[in-house]
């Protein structure tokens, strides 16, 4: 049974497959507000020991509304293979916030991670992470506390060409003076292909929808270009 009347359809023949890709779908028809935005992100990891990862990331965020560069963020995190694709990740994400070209705000974001492959799926695997978030930021005294459940299906389309779909939540688990509301704070639905650039250089290029919920304030919805560029040592 095929769902999907395009070339790429003949990928996609299982019930659970096609109700995945609809998922992209399952938000509200109509945001109030809108955003086009541009996301570059550069990754570079190398291997420390058998099952252990260095990672380095930066993440350059830009805003057509905000005018431009409104947010970059620098990681640097290790991960831990504590079974057969199963990764324990710790790291700290420093969050810089732009308004007009300058800094309005600063973060410190730890945060802890596990990853794990749930089953395949035709030619396809499903996989799942869980990460746990806690935010330090200079406009305020109190510590956000967040949970971010992602869950992912990678299909390869040609020996070169993968597919990436995936869906993930912010689910706030505490209110602070800085802003942050207890609650399902957004979600990320989104949709990218894969691709090497060389024997170390892989790049992916998607579309992400970021649909936040903003209680008695108007809701958002953020449609991205986002792009990365990940790079073995």
């Amino acid at each position: 049974m095929i769902f999907i009347d395009t070339e790429l359809g003949r990928y996609v023949r299982s019930p659970f497959t096609a109700a995945l890709a609809i998922s992209f779908l399952a938000m509200p028809a109509f945001a109030q507000k809108r955003d086009e935005q541009l996301w570059i992100e550069i990754n570079a990891s190398t291997v420390l020991s058998e099952g252990v990862k260095l990672e380095l990331e930066s993440n350059q965020r830009i805003s057509n509304d905000l005018g431009g560069l409104y947010e970059s963020q620098y990681l640097a995190a290790v991960g831990v293979e504590i079974a057969n694709g199963v990764t324990l990740t710790g790291g700290v994400n420093r969050v810089i916030a732009v308004d007009n070209g300058k800094v309005s705000s600063t973060e410190w974001r730890p945060r802890q991670e596990i990853g794990l492959p749930i089953v395949a799926l035709g030619r396809g695997k499903l996989a799942g992470r869980v990460r746990f978030e806690q935010r330090f930021r200079s406009d305020g005294n109190d510590v956000g506390h967040r949970v971010r459940p992602e869950i992912s299906y990678t299909l390869p389309l040609t020996e070169m060409l993968k597919i990436r779909l995936a869906h993930e939540s912010y689910f706030n688990l505490n209110t602070t003076d800085f802003g942050q509301d207890a609650g399902h704070e957004r979600m990320r639905n989104s949709a990218a292909i894969l691709f090497p650039i060389t024997a170390k250089v892989n790049a992916e290029v998607g579309y992400l929808n970021q649909y936040r919920f903003n209680g008695e304030a108007r809701d958002l919805m953020e449609h991205a270009l986002n792009t990365r560029l990940s790079i073995r040592f």
